[in-house]
């Protein structure tokens, strides 16, 4: 593990990340049965005016909730990262992820350098 940040702290800034994405999966489920709701309400989206607008919303939050649950899924590879004792470096160059970086998305897997160079997994 990087020095930039021990095990504990790290778990910290995961389990903190990982509550604000669960909070965020549930205000956009509660907004998805809204939409289910209101589309069930109305037949012919083609004529109706809110038909586009309610298809829209629908598109608009699937696609953020996929976005967090990714998320969700990296924090779960970030934890694993933490208990193999390789949380905070970098998968390309081997180098410490600033403590700062991290702070900022503790899921990272890569230091800004790599990530300037596109070196993504």
């Amino acid at each position: 593990m990087s020095d930039s940040l021990d095990a504990a702290t790290a778990r910290q800034r995961l389990a903190e990340r990982r509550e604000a994405v669960r909070t965020r999966l549930a205000e956009i489920d509660a907004r998805l049965t809204a939409v289910r709701v209101a589309r069930s309400e109305w037949t012919d989206e083609e004529h109706d005016p809110e038909g586009f607008t309610l298809t829209h919303e629908w598109s608009h939050a699937e696609g953020l909730r996929d976005e967090y649950q990714r998320e969700s899924d990296e924090l779960d590879r970030a934890e694993s990262r933490v208990l193999a004792g390789t949380f905070g470096v970098c998968e390309h160059c081997s180098q410490p992820i600033p403590a700062e970086q991290l702070e900022r998305r503790p899921a990272r897997r890569e230091c800004v350098s790599c990530a300037d160079r596109g070196l993504r997994t």
